[in-house]
């Protein structure tokens, strides 16, 4: 087979169209367009998936707004989740969802998940091994920050690690 009928084929696979003799010099003026690349896009790549999810590993007794960091990362597509400061920043915009769930420790404990500083939700957990929970769907602008934090500010607050406190969100597609 030719060059040419090679070339051809493989410029008209992109445009769906199957060789006819009746179509010749429209089918000719496609292949040139595809040789000159004029008809060629380029689209940045972006990750589809935005998911992440992590555990806390110890017991913590947090401060007044106290950020609760979720030490120990098991998925965190898309970059968005900072297991050194317990930050989730938005990748990208658009709708996340968020779940919370944690082990108070002997007393209460009040958490909060915050956007930019504001509170979004609550979740409470008394007395000892009882668990609290926090669910949320928050609209996300690039940018924006998430986290969890004590809420009373009164501090004393302490949370179960060991695997029994998680953060885990995605962004819906």
């Amino acid at each position: 087979m030719s060059r040419l009928w090679i070339l051809l084929i493989l410029c008209s696979l992109p445009y769906g169209f199957t060789v006819r003799k009746k179509n010749c010099h429209s089918l000719w003026k496609q292949l040139e367009s595809c040789i000159s690349g004029k008809d060629i896009e380029v689209k940045p790549t972006q990750s589809k998936s935005i998911a992440f999810s992590a555990t806390r590993t110890t017991d913590i007794t947090l401060s007044s707004l106290q950020t609760l960091v979720f030490d120990k990362v098991y998925l965190n597509e898309g970059g968005g989740y900072n297991a050194h400061t317990g930050l989730f920043t938005a990748p990208v915009n658009g709708m996340y969802y968020f779940a919370v769930s944690f082990l108070a420790v002997r007393g209460t404990t009040h958490l909060m998940l915050l956007k930019n500083n504001h509170e979004v939700s609550r979740g409470y957990g008394h007395s000892h091994d009882e668990t609290g929970s926090i669910v949320s769907t928050v609209q996300l602008e690039r940018g924006d920050i998430v986290r969890i934090a004590e809420m009373t500010g009164r501090g004393r607050d302490r949370t179960r690690g060991d695997g029994w406190s998680s953060f885990t969100g995605f962004k819906f597609n």
